[in-house]
């Protein structure tokens, strides 16, 4: 209950900050032409959702939405990698960061990244070392944290890839292949006026955890709930919001979906995905939905 509650309540401060986004509506603003407020509830689980309620869809700015599209995802990616091993295949962790500093504007340094991932992969070289790995396909998952708190360093995106691959590698092999890459990502860093990379946090990106003082955007929105004069998380979290926008936090390379026999879906999708065991428990007015509204209960009903 208190996760859920929290949920809510971050959702309610990411409102506050964004106010004309699809989020300030999320299971807030009834969908027009509705008769009400449903209320479901799934046996199998024990949870419960909403009907007849505005979904955003956002896995960036929403908490709410956010966690259920990563546990789905999650749950999609889990039923990869069981039955990629079961078939005797290896599952790899390749992390590709770059240098930032207190100073670098987001967006910059998201485009810059993204030109460096290109040339990356389109190297002979780097194609090369991939077909010796016997990499059938890979999962690239898009994060950042800003470092505000310790260090200072500004944002962090970073780019996490789980690699699909035929086993049989040792580990003389496995460092032989994330040092020729290393090599390779260096140079598409430098190239793109990224500076030169971390090897360190490439090859342990396994065990890596954020720096202390490290916030994740929904750690910005934690620390405005605890303080609501923190400005500056509101500010952060604004500026991440309008960059993120539209971006894929998890993408599939072509084909791969399809060796495990998964259906895409998109996050809207995913966000307003009903179990087919849930029964609807009962329907709120337009008017008992306000009160609920009023007395920030949203997530209280639920768990009732």
């Amino acid at each position: 209950m208190a996760r859920r509650v929290e949920r809510y309540a971050l959702q309610a401060v990411a409102r506050d900050i964004l106010p004309e986004s699809r989020t300030a509506l999320c299971l807030r603003t009834r969908i027009k032409g509705g008769e009400g407020v449903g209320v479901w509830k799934c046996e199998c689980s024990g949870t419960a959702h909403y009907s007849g309620l505005i979904v955003c869809g956002s896995v960036w700015t929403c908490p709410v939405c956010g966690a259920k599209i990563s546990e789905k995802r999650r749950g999609e990616l889990n039923a990869a990698i069981q039955q990629h091993k079961s078939r005797g295949g290896d599952v790899l962790l390749l992390t590709l960061t770059t240098p930032h500093a207190r100073g670098d504007d987001l967006a910059a340094l998201v485009a810059q990244q993204a030109q460096a991932l290109q040339a990356f992969f389109r190297q002979r070289a780097v194609k090369s070392i991939l077909s010796e790995m016997g990499e059938l396909g890979r999962v690239r998952a898009f994060e950042v944290t800003h470092g505000r708190k310790g260090t200072n360093n500004g944002w962090h995106p970073h780019y996490h890839f789980l690699q699909f691959t035929k086993a049989g590698a040792d580990a003389a092999q496995l460092m032989d292949w994330k040092t020729r890459l290393y090599l390779e990502w260096a140079k598409a860093c430098q190239r793109a006026g990224l500076g030169m990379p971390s090897f360190k946090q490439m090859t342990k990106g396994h065990i890596k955890k954020a720096k202390a003082g490290g916030e994740t955007p929904f750690d910005l929105l934690r620390a405005l709930l605890a303080d609501p004069k923190d400005r500056q998380a509101a500010a952060l979290f604004a500026e991440f919001a309008k960059v993120f926008k539209g971006k894929r936090q998890l993408s599939w390379s072509r084909g791969l979906r399809a060796m495990f026999n998964l259906v895409e879906k998109t996050d809207d999708e995913l966000a307003e995905e009903r179990s087919e065991e849930a029964q609807l428990r009962g329907m709120m007015s337009v008017e008992q939905w306000r009160e609920v509204r009023k007395v920030n209960a949203r997530a209280i009903v639920l768990e009732l």
